[in-house]
């Protein structure tokens, strides 16, 4: 089998710039372009091997061998089941890290479309558990440190103001695009700040949705020699991280065009310390930018989203006057 040699995350502006120009997902890039040229598809023979997924932990560490929900044979069409009990949760529901989800702008019938992750025998799942392992290996402290601090870095869509950690998490909405300038931040930009954790609930709700229905085991657990630095209560595919950072980057694309590069860096700069701390796939990663990709475009269409959208946009537009941009 070929190695995976550490590759730095390049990043390309004017390719992405082009690419925002389009209907079109903007092609991978880096190390994610390199690994998914390798094979998906499952090895014959280590069929038991590929029925591993994710198990909700209940005090035992033992992965159960069972079949997958989702998987190379599901209709790419398909929207994914709720996992909601009826009796406990309102139509466009679902359970999420044992809270209900639901969307704001868009309805609970929405589809999108995020490829099957690679196999666990295939070609393409070894080499990236090898990269997680060439990351591991390479880290250093302040990679860690780095990475830790990522970690903490997310919206909670229930928090209110006169809760005590509010005014952190409205900080976080603007953690992508913070090199900017110190006015790109909540108190700022109120509308802009609202904007955000409205669209944060459509993200969550398929985020968990997806989530829920391919079950992906994480990479510790096919890998042993790998050493996660967080534990995860939950599913990998998509990485929560990587997209609701790509929703963040690829929405205030929308509002600040000139900016898109330092949007998407940091979006990627947060994908890929899930793989630094070694709970994610790359795949994981990426699976999480197309389906931001698309959740911000279908958004683009809707009526409700559009107009916050747009009051958020004169928001900014009267901020940049203010400070002379």
């Amino acid at each position: 089998m070929k190695k995976i040699f550490l590759l730095p995350v390049f990043f390309f502006t004017t390719l992405i710039a082009l690419s925002q120009k389009t209907k079109e997902v903007p092609q991978a890039w880096g190390h994610y372009k390199k690994l998914s040229s390798y094979s998906a598809a499952p090895i014959k023979g280590m069929e038991s091997f590929d029925t591993l997924h994710f198990v909700l932990a209940t005090g035992e560490t033992k992965v159960e061998q069972i079949e997958r929900r989702g998987g190379p044979s599901v209709e790419k069409t398909k929207a994914p089941e709720s996992k909601c009990d009826p009796a406990a949760c309102q139509p466009g529901e679902l359970i999420g890290n044992g809270r209900k989800r639901a969307p704001h702008y868009l309805g609970a019938t929405e589809k999108f479309f995020i490829p099957d992750f690679p196999a666990n025998s295939s070609p393409q799942t070894r080499a990236e558990l090898d990269y997680l392992l060439q990351l591991q290996q390479q880290r250093s402290e302040e990679d860690v440190r780095a990475s830790m601090f990522y970690a903490g870095v997310y919206y909670r869509t229930s928090v209110q103001p006169k809760d005590n950690d509010y005014k952190k998490f409205q900080r976080n909405l603007f953690h992508i695009g913070r090199s900017i300038g110190t006015w790109f931040n909540a108190d700022s930009l109120p509308l802009t700040a609202a904007l955000a954790a409205n669209v944060w609930k459509d993200a969550e709700y398929l985020i968990w949705k997806y989530k829920n229905y391919f079950i992906r085991i994480r990479p510790y657990k096919l890998e042993p020699k790998l050493q996660n630095l967080e534990e995860t209560n939950w599913a990998a595919y998509p990485s929560g991280h990587a997209t609701n950072s790509y929703v963040n980057a690829y929405l205030y694309s929308e509002l600040l065009p000139e900016f898109s590069s330092f949007f998407i860096k940091d979006a990627c700069d947060m994908a890929h310390s899930r793989e630094i701390i070694g709970v994610h796939y790359p795949s994981d990663s990426e699976s999480g930018r197309v389906l931001a990709w698309q959740l911000v475009k279908r958004l683009l269409t809707c009526e409700k989203f559009k107009k916050d959208f747009e009051a958020a946009k004169e928001e900014i537009k009267k901020a940049k006057e203010q400070k002379g941009f």
